[in-house]
């Protein structure tokens, strides 16, 4: 039988003392020695974990798919590592933002990167400068494969949510000179029923959030359950009038970069916006009064959408491990018909055609991996264009693409 919710055994029960059973139960899970108690009050009580059978089982099940994730990950070309998690990064971004109705592109998010990466410099003072949409906050992303460490004081979590709307909030929004919100919030349906209060007054918010620091650094709790109750936490103090939800994607991708690997990480946001109803029901049903703050059904909803990113990841890198073998092996039948150093850049050109956003190749990426000058990469893509292998798609900077003439060569017409 699956772990109910204390509301739903309640129900259950057609008994006369079914709400003392209700009590005891809810006594039996809380004071449990495999219990993790946050000492972190709710309205409902304190916010607990306990640890049922499936919980672990689904744990150890994510835990054990990240070694096929890592394995299938150190087994893609050097070539292919940039482009695929820079694709990731574009989805991760555009899919949090589409989840609040924040419309965003990955041509946008491109930009962004393409910039952040070119000037972090344009980050200190982006009033005064033209910048790409969204370019904080794709730094953010762009950031986690650096391994940054998570936030240590309130004002960091002020700077991080700083980072992620700073071209998506209205005006009626924006907080001033204090670090949260100062009034009250309230999430509502569409028919008007209200969904969830936010935390109040400020010094509220600024008490909790500080709980939430201490949870987010216990050690004594697998930091997979840590990092969800996180999740859970920050939004149910909804900090800020608007963006929570993307600043607490944000965080949770960041605490989850410890125990899972970057491309799980980075494929979170799409899973959460194909199973937008499941996600917000989670943090329905962890504040509904008869649950009595327990967070067990939200931790193992959201492990369920961590490993359902994690199955839809190795899925695809293990289609594109067989492509990349496919167009390996007819690049063995073009030889003779180009130069060497023309099948090279084609083979370069392939690989972006699998793993890049756009499948575009630039000329000035391809003079770094080859290491040699743009003259001589400049005849190599003139003799790919010549042979009708290869069109260029932008003059400056000199972009190019497949055609479908080499596109079929190669294997890659069914994509």
């Amino acid at each position: 039988m699956a772990y109910r919710t204390l509301e739903k055994t309640l129900h259950a029960d057609r008994s006369s003392e079914r709400f003392e059973h209700h009590d005891e139960l809810f006594r039996q899970r809380f004071t449990s020695e495999s219990t993790f108690r946050t000492g972190i009050l709710l309205d409902t009580g304190e916010l607990f974990l306990a640890v049922p059978r499936e919980l672990s089982v689904v744990n150890e099940q994510v835990l054990r798919r990240e070694r096929r994730v890592s394995a299938l990950w150190r087994g893609l070309p050097t070539v292919a590592l940039c482009p695929f998690i820079r694709s990731l990064i574009m989805d991760e971004v555009v899919y949090s933002n589409e989840i609040e109705g924040v419309h965003s592109t990955r041509r946008e998010i491109e930009l962004a990167l393409d910039q952040a990466q070119r000037d972090s410099s344009v980050l200190k003072n982006v009033a005064t400068k033209e910048h790409a949409p969204f370019i904080e906050f794709a730094k953010l992303y762009l950031g986690l494969t650096e391994n940054p460490k998570p936030p240590q004081t309130l004002q960091d979590i002020r700077n991080i949510y700083d980072a992620v709307v700073s071209d998506a909030l209205d005006s009626r929004d924006r907080l001033g000179d204090s670090l949260f919100r100062t009034g009250q919030v309230v999430v509502e349906r569409a028919d008007g029923r209200v969904l969830h209060t936010g935390v109040a007054p400020e010094q509220k918010i600024e008490d909790m959030l500080t709980q939430w620091l201490e949870l987010s650094e216990r050690d004594d709790m697998p930091e997979t359950y840590r990092a969800i109750l996180c999740h859970f936490l920050f939004g149910y103090i909804h900090p800020f009038y608007d963006g929570n939800g993307r600043t607490g994607r944000y965080l949770l991708s960041l605490q989850l970069s410890e125990p899972l690997s970057q491309p799980t990480v980075l494929s979170l946001s799409r899973t959460i916006a194909e199973n937008k109803a499941a996600y917000y029901r989670a943090f329905d049903t962890t504040e509904r009064p008869l649950n009595r703050a327990e967070g067990t059904h939200f931790v193992l909803t959201m492990l369920g959408l961590v490993a359902e990113a994690q199955e839809d990841l190795i899925a695809n890198l293990e289609e594109k491990r067989t492509l990349l073998q496919l167009i390996e092996d007819r690049l063995k039948a073009c030889e003779g018909r180009v130069s060497q150093r023309a099948l090279d850049v084609l083979y370069y050109a392939a690989q972006m055609e699998v793993f890049d956003a756009f499948q575009e190749t630039r000329m000035s990426e391809v003079v770094t991996w080859l290491g040699v000058s743009v003259p001589t990469v400049r005849r190599a893509f003139d003799e790919l264009v010549s042979e009708g292998l290869l069109v260029r798609v932008s003059k400056r900077p000199p972009v190019f693409r497949l055609t479908e003439q080499s596109r079929g060569l190669l294997g890659l017409t069914s994509r």
